[in-house]
């Protein structure tokens, strides 16, 4: 099947799935797209910009140290034997992946031109743009990745929610897209357990550690003629970005953010 990925350009987590991924699918990757900017309703780190008092001075600070240390690694280092990358530009170059940028909207016309010649089977999705109904209809399949237990905890920041909530697991799910976000088939899923350890960093580099196999897992689904949804017992849930009160009820879990 011919793939093709759409994934966020975010330093701290992506590089390493997308690398594992391309590493360990059978499937042919026909090109992808580097999503370097999304709307301030969904950009993570303008909401923690405007939001930093609700971090400690210390969780800012060691924000701050991470995110350029994985800057500059990124610039200095090459990676060694597929691994240790720093930014998905530079796994997509290493792979020799035909890529092309997006800022903030997929969805026009010259976009969909490029993804059309594409030809692609299945569209993996990790990033924060919206899909529109041309899109989602160029390919067979449109996949998408999430941080979460769905139906439980779908739209932003849902390892958040999860340990706010108390939640003592959380996971990755893959499942096809329509327009509503966050739902579709159920394809795959994967338990990730909170230890008393785990920071909100910790927690989602685990979940996006086992997110490759589980996108793997999906589509080997589609492969098989197999669109049984797979079921569970999660209660359906949906979240924007953090309130105040959040804030407050996940200070109360003495869990770090980082």
């Amino acid at each position: 099947m011919r793939i093709f990925l759409i994934i966020d350009e975010t330093c701290f987590y992506q590089p390493d799935f997308v690398a594992e991924f391309i590493k360990k699918t059978k499937h042919e990757i026909v090109g992808a797209v580097l999503v370097t900017k999304v709307l301030p309703k969904s950009n993570i780190e303008l909401y923690m910009i405007k939001h930093w008092y609700f971090l400690k001075p210390l969780e800012f600070l060691k924000l701050g140290v991470k995110k350029v240390y994985f800057l500059l690694k990124n610039i200095i280092q090459s990676p060694k034997n597929n691994s240790g990358f720093y930014s998905v530009k530079k796994v997509y170059r290493h792979f020799k992946i035909d890529f092309f940028e997006v800022q903030y909207d997929i969805n026009t016309k010259a976009n969909l031109q490029k993804i059309r010649e594409a030809n692609p089977d299945i569209i993996v999705s990790s990033n924060s743009l919206i899909f529109g109904n041309e899109l989602l209809g160029i390919p067979k399949y449109c996949i998408n990745r999430h941080s979460a237990l769905l139906p439980s905890y779908g739209g932003l920041w849902p390892v958040f929610q999860a340990v706010r909530k108390g939640e003592q697991i959380v996971g990755v799910s893959a499942h096809t897209m329509e327009k509503k976000i966050d739902k579709g088939i159920l394809l795959s899923q994967e338990i990730v357990s909170i230890e008393k350890k785990d920071t909100i960093d910790t927690i989602y580099q685990k979940c996006f550690k086992c997110s490759a196999e589980v996108v793997i897992r999906a589509i080997q689904k589609i492969e098989d003629g197999d669109m049984t949804p797979l079921k569970n017992e999660y209660e359906p849930s949906y979240y924007s970005f953090p309130k105040k009160e959040h804030w407050k009820q996940f200070r109360e879990k003495k869990i770090r953010f980082i």
